[in-house]
C-alpha cells in the first residue's frame, strides 16, 4: 500500500503549527512520506541530502543542519527517528544541534527506542533552554510503517501529548499514552523483549521440527492453528520457510535493543536470562553475516547450532538439503 491509497487519516493539527522531521532511514522515510502526503507541510533534515530530496516536493523543504531546521520549525513540533541513543544526542546538542536553534516553547518528540533513562537526561537538558520533549518509539516494522499500522508508546507531560497526538495519528494506527518522559521507551523495551523473544524461540521450535525430520510447512501451520500461534511467528513464517530474511527490522538494531532491556533490567533488578540467550543468537547471527538482514534470521544461528548446512552452503552441495529443510 503506497501512501497515496492510505486511508484518510484523522483531523489534522493546527495548520500553523510549523512540523519539522528529522532522520529518512528505513523507518523514517515511510513516516514523513506518509506526514507530507497527508497534507501536513515538512521541513526535513538528513545526513545525506538526497534522501531528503527523494521526499521534495511543494510541502517538503530540506533544512541543512538540525539547528536550521529548528530554527524554521520556531515553537512547533520537530518528529525525530533515528537508530540510537548517541544518534539523536548527537541531533540535539551537536555544534549544529537542535538545541542550537530551537527557542523555548518548541517541541522535540523522539520516535527512536534508546534508553529510557538517555530518554531522561535529554528532556532535562532541553528543559533548561524552555524545550519540551515527549519519546515517542514505533512499534512496528517498515511494512507497517508504510501503511501507517504501526503504535506509538509515548511518554511525557499531557500538554506536550497533546500537541504531538494529532501528528501521529496521521501516521500510526495507535497512539498510546504511558505516563511521564521516558515511560515510552520503557513500554517499547517491554514490547520488543516479547517480540524478539518470541520469534527467537519460534526459531529455536522450527530448528527442532528440522531436528525431528517434520516437514517445516505443515510445521509452521499446525503452529499457527494451535496454541503455538503468535503474531510474530505469523509475520515471520514467509521468511523461516523460505530462509530468505529481507529486512523489516535489521538483526543489528534487535541486537541493539536487546542491550537497551538487559541494561535496563539489571538496573532495576530484574533478570532476563531469556532475553539474554536470544541476544546471543542474535550475536552468532550477525557474525554469520546476517546484520543487515530481519532479525528473523536467528533461524541461521540455531540452525547453525545444530550443524545445518546455511542456504550458501547448500547452493555448493547440491545433495544437500533444500531451503524447505528449517
Amino acid at each position: 500500500m503506497t501512501a497515496a491509497t492510505l486511508p484518510p487519516p484523522s483531523p489534522g493539527p493546527d495548520a500553523t503549527i510549523a512540523v519539522g522531521f528529522a532522520g529518512l532511514g528505513a523507518m523514517g522515510a515511510p513516516l514523513a512520506r506518509n506526514l507530507a502526503a497527508s497534507g501536513v507541510p515538512l521541513l526535513v533534515y538528513n545526513r545525506t541530502q538526497s534522501k531528503a530530496e527523494a521526499l521534495a516536493g511543494p510541502s517538503v523543504k530540506w533544512s541543512p543542519t538540525p539547528r536550521d531546521l529548528a530554527r524554521s520549525v520556531g515553537k512547533g513540533v520537530t518528529l525525530a527517528m533515528l537508530s540510537d541513543g548517541p544518534a539523536v544526542k548527537a541531533l540535539l546538542f551537536g555544534r549544529a544541534g537542535y538545541a542550537r536553534g530551537a527557542p523555548a516553547g518548541a517541541l522535540f518528540a523522539n520516535l527512536a527506542t534508546i534508553d529510557p533513562e538517555e530518554s531522561r537526561a535529554f528532556a532535562a537538558r532541553l528543559a533548561e533552554k524552555g524545550i519540551h520533549y515527549v519519546d515517542a518509539p514505533v512499534g512496528g516494522s517498515t511494512d507497517l510503517a508504510e501503511s501507517r499500522g504501526v503504535t506509538f508508546y509515548v511518554g511525557g507531560e499531557a500538554e506536550d501529548v497533546v500537541r504531538v497526538r494529532p501528528l501521529l495519528e496521521r501516521i500510526g494506527r495507535r497512539v498510546e499514552p504511558v505516563g511521564g518522559v521516558g515511560a515510552g521507551n520503557a513500554m517499547k523495551l517491554v514490547n520488543n523483549l516479547l517480540t524478539i523473544g518470541i520469534t527467537a524461540l519460534s526459531a529455536e521450535a522450527l530448528s527442532l521440527a528440522a531436528g525431528l525430520s517434520l516437514d517445516p510447512k505443515r510445521t509452521v501451520e499446525l503452529l499457527l492453528a494451535g496454541g503455538g500461534r503468535s503474531t510474530m511467528l505469523e509475520r515471520k513464517a514467509e521468511r523461516f520457510l523460505a530462509r530468505q530474511y529481507a529486512p523489516q527490522f535489521a538483526s543489528q538494531l534487535a541486537r541493539k535493543d536487546l542491550k537497551l532491556i538487559e541494561r535496563a533490567a539489571a538496573r532495576g533488578g530484574r533478570t532476563v536470562r531469556m532475553t539474554r540467550e536470544a541476544r546471543r543468537l542474535l550475536d552468532e547471527a550477525i557474525a554469520a553475516g546476517h546484520g543487515a538482514d530481519d532479525f528473523s534470521s536467528v533461524l541461521e544461528a540455531t540452525l547453525a547450532r545444530a550443524g545445518t548446512p546455511t542456504p550458501a552452503a547448500q547452493d555448493a552441495a547440491p545433495d544437500g538439503p533444500g531451503v524447505d529443510a528449517v
